[in-house]
């Protein structure tokens, strides 16, 4: 009896802890000027490094937590058009942790229909 009341406890905080830090990946194609974070966006020049700080800061704003941050260009996202909402090939991987699932998912533009995804 006292072996399966310790293998419980043992089972229940093993699944309490994996399910605390767990994180998930979401993506986001960036668009000629239809991104969330826009605003957000404060330097007089264009910057990676201070485009990365707009997400930081949407996303916090947003109280979502972010882990990690990075972008890769995708040729075969490219649109080649000249609105607003056109992608422009490069893709932002954002991990955030798992119970911010449900409020990234509310995020996006919906007018036209862009949003993040996994």
């Amino acid at each position: 009896m006292k072996k399966n009341i310790i293998y419980l406890l043992l089972t229940i905080s093993i699944s309490f802890s994996c399910t605390k830090n767990t994180q998930i990946t979401f993506y986001w194609d960036e668009t000629g000027c239809s991104d969330p974070w826009l605003d957000f966006y404060l330097a007089d020049t264009f910057s990676q490094e201070a485009q990365m700080k707009a997400i930081e800061d949407y996303l916090s704003n947003e109280n979502i937590d972010l882990i990690s941050l990075e972008s890769q260009f995708d040729s075969s996202k490219i649109e080649l058009c000249l609105a607003c909402h056109c992608k422009t090939g490069k893709v932002f991987k954002l991990i955030i942790p798992q119970n911010d699932k449900r409020k990234m998912k509310s995020l996006g533009i919906n007018q036209f229909d862009l949003n993040f995804y996994q």
